[in-house]
């Protein structure tokens, strides 16, 4: 399985803390963002690690350079658009069952065994522990138990997004061909969640991966950055 972390975006709702420096660079628990992702990448037993920047691209480099981070580094000049453009410039490098991540996120050691388990169809991760907020990713599930809808507007849900897709090689045609199609149907701003809720219309909708009881952490506004900090002080991460 390879590892996609997306990383070229502005982080815009973190304001003053991005002004000059990439979300991925962003210190929580003394380590950046960047660094908290390759790790739990390499936990899930990722064969190999990509990581898509963009903004402020040569400090990531560089980054990547001082801490020797195990990865494949790719720019996407056009960080400005939606992170499914991100995705789709590492395209030519994926060869296997691969990883979608979020840079923003951090994870407790624990759900990377969930990660890693084999995947049979294009699976998201969900949750159901949290309280979700307008700009939350909200999943409402079938009777199988299966993306029915994925949406931050939805009124009617039963799980939340956790930020993670696994696609196994078999799928990975069916996943391009619906990016394609959102890309060309939506537009250059659109994000990896809209493929989700584009498959969901299939024959075959992503199935659902809970991670429920682990508990995870979000780092897109400076509050969470500051909550971030404090459970990481508190330690199991």
């Amino acid at each position: 399985m390879q590892a996609v972390l997306l990383a070229a975006g502005l982080g815009s709702r973190l304001g003053g803390l991005t002004a000059n420096l990439p979300k991925a660079l962003i210190s929580v628990g003394g380590e950046p963002l960047l660094a908290h992702a390759v790790r739990f990448a390499q936990a899930a037993r990722a064969s190999g690690i990509i990581v898509v920047g963009g903004y402020e691209f040569d400090r990531v480099a560089a980054e990547v350079a001082a801490r020797d981070l195990p990865v494949v580094l790719l720019q996407n000049e056009a960080f400005r658009d939606g992170n499914l453009v991100s995705l789709l410039s590492a395209r030519s490098r994926i060869t296997d069952d691969f990883l979608i991540m979020n840079i923003d996120h951090i994870y407790r050691p624990a759900i990377a065994a969930l990660v890693a388990a084999d995947v049979e169809e294009v699976t998201a991760f969900i949750d159901t522990d949290r309280v979700l907020h307008d700009d939350d990713m909200k999943v409402a599930r079938d009777g199988r138990g299966r993306v029915a809808r994925i949406a931050k507007t939805l009124t009617e849900f039963d799980a939340g997004y956790v930020g993670m897709t696994r696609v196994p090689l078999h799928a990975a045609a069916r996943y391009w061909e619906a990016a394609d199609a959102v890309l060309t149907e939506q537009g250059r701003a659109v994000h990896v969640e809209q493929v989700l809720a584009r498959l969901a219309k299939s024959e075959r909708p992503p199935v659902c991966r809970d991670i429920s009881g682990h508990g995870w952490l979000e780092v897109d506004v400076p509050e969470e950055r500051d909550r971030a900090e404090e459970s990481l002080r508190q330690g199991g991460w």
